[in-house]
């Protein structure tokens, strides 16, 4: 029964790996993620924390980090962000969305420290 169980979550580990997605706590890592034209993805993280945000994408995509108060910062239409942005105290989400008519295919790591 421990073999199983063991091999079990070998398995689930190497599929969640091999799809290329992992999302949990503070730590978000994408590659090869898709979103269609007018879609968007919202990952939420709280604060206060150092925000580590790496998006590089095919094409332009939003990149913003919002909270209750508002936007607290906005990267504009981009095809790269790499910076890291200080939380204050709160609840925050990074959106991710595609404006444009293409496919966006995207590379996302967001980790809070």
């Amino acid at each position: 029964m421990r073999g199983r169980s063991a091999v079990f979550a070998i398995l689930l580990i190497a599929a969640v790996l091999s799809a290329g997605c992992i999302e949990g706590g503070n730590f978000v890592y994408s590659r090869g993620k898709t979103l269609s034209p007018g879609d968007s993805l919202s990952y939420a993280f709280s604060g206060p924390a150092n925000l580590t945000v790496k998006v590089s994408s095919n094409v332009p995509v939003e990149v913003k980090i919002v909270g209750d108060g508002g936007v607290l910062k906005d990267f504009g239409e981009t095809r790269r962000v790499d910076t890291v942005v200080q939380l204050p105290k709160g609840k925050w989400k990074v959106i991710i969305k595609n404006p444009g008519n293409g496919r966006a295919v995207l590379d996302i790591e967001i980790k809070g420290r």
